[in-house]
């Protein structure tokens, strides 16, 4: 197991934002503005706050605009300055993404989550690192509804990249490696794909997102 300056395992996070944005009239739901700052600005930060300074972003679709985007966020001090971004040269068909190997743990979440804190990405790294002997994937869940982020070992990124499998096919396939997470909130199921998302996140938290 790799270790880090401080001991603890080394985690690499990436963020998928490569979607098409389909039920959202083909925009990227990453570029919704919250308080006047794109949602993928804010997954950073929380990623950043939660102590994960290496970020892959996995671009596809509206590859040009949230690049863009990134850029401006290298300037950003509460922003990790390690982000890096790859684009997925076939962003329908599965995420690919380039990470450095002898990474412990490979932290994944998405880019429209606007719910997301810092903490509950705390929570995910601390229940990886008492997971139990065997455990390969690590997913919260609440109410029964699979969350993210969720947290894979490398092993298995290898074995799912060479396989062309997903992590949901995985989950079904080898339940004795997966272990679930159960939180008592939907900040980790909660992500916004229509305009009616955008209205229930409003009615029910009180979140405004707004196109740029």
């Amino acid at each position: 197991m790799t270790k880090g300056a401080t001991g603890l395992p080394r985690i690499g996070a990436v963020l998928m934002a490569a979607g098409a944005g389909r039920r959202m009239r083909h925009r990227p739901k990453c570029l919704l503005l919250r308080d006047g700052e794109p949602l993928l600005v804010h997954s950073l930060r929380m990623l950043a706050a939660a102590g994960l300074s290496q970020v892959v972003v996995v671009l596809g679709h509206h590859a040009e605009p949230i690049a863009a985007v990134l850029e401006q966020c290298r300037s950003a001090a509460d922003v990790s300055t390690a982000v890096q971004w790859t684009v997925n040269p076939n962003p329908d068909a599965g995420t690919a993404s380039s990470l450095h190997c002898g990474l412990d743990g490979i932290l994944v979440t998405l880019a429209d989550q606007p719910l997301i804190t810092a903490d509950d990405i705390r929570t995910v790294l601390a229940a990886w690192q008492t997971r139990a002997p065997g455990t390969q994937l690590l997913i919260p869940r609440f109410q029964g509804n699979p969350g993210h982020p969720l947290l894979f070992d490398t092993a298995l990124r290898q074995t799912l990249m060479a396989e062309s499998m997903g992590v949901r096919e995985w989950r079904k396939t080898r339940p004795e490696t997966v272990s679930w997470l159960d939180v008592n909130h939907p900040r980790h199921t909660l992500d916004v794909d229509t305009e009616a998302d955008l209205a229930q996140l409003a009615a029910e938290h009180g979140v405004q997102l707004h196109h740029g």
